[in-house]
């Protein structure tokens, strides 16, 4: 079957995560990081600190997280935030969608369930009046094209690590 046929089946759907399922998206998380090569940057107490800010953002309103379920495991997440801090808290509309934690189980890869997840962010961003989106892509989604495809654009943002 084709990625792009693919449809959910009783077997397989999005679902939102609920609050307390935030331990399964810190875990996804951790991978996506570790398969980055960015868990030595991680504090200490970076689980603990995550946990309390998207449990806000949770009852808040501002905070989702969909997964891919396949037979009643998760194998795939995706999360999003609504976010108004500066400099976009100074232009219209002062506030965008940050999408993030999009991570699939290694075995559970090429099935377009990133695709899906991502798809199913923007539209809960959508949904809540948010007419921007951004997010950082690894280089695995970049070389796939997958934000590309979702009509995501290369912005130019560029960093240096001073330390």
């Amino acid at each position: 079957m084709k990625t792009d046929t693919l449809q959910a089946t009783p077997a397989s759907q999005i679902v939102q995560l609920a609050e307390s399922e935030l331990p399964l998206a810190l875990d996804f998380r951790y991978r996506m990081m570790e398969e980055s090569g960015m868990v030595p940057l991680l504090a200490a107490d970076w689980r603990e600190l995550t946990h309390a800010l998207y449990a806000e953002g949770y009852r808040a309103g501002t905070i989702a997280h969909f997964g891919w379920r396949e037979n009643g495991e998760i194998v795939a997440t995706a999360g999003v935030m609504i976010r108004d801090d500066f400099p976009v808290n100074t232009l219209k509309p002062r506030r965008y969608g940050w999408i993030m934690d999009v991570y699939v189980l290694p075995e559970h890869r090429r099935h377009g369930h990133a695709r899906r997840l991502t798809e199913r962010t923007l539209g809960w961003l959508r949904e809540h009046g948010v007419a921007l989106a951004r997010l950082i892509a690894s280089e695995q989604a970049q070389k796939a094209g997958l934000y590309a495809k979702l009509g995501f654009e290369f912005s130019g943002e560029m960093r240096l690590r001073l330390a």
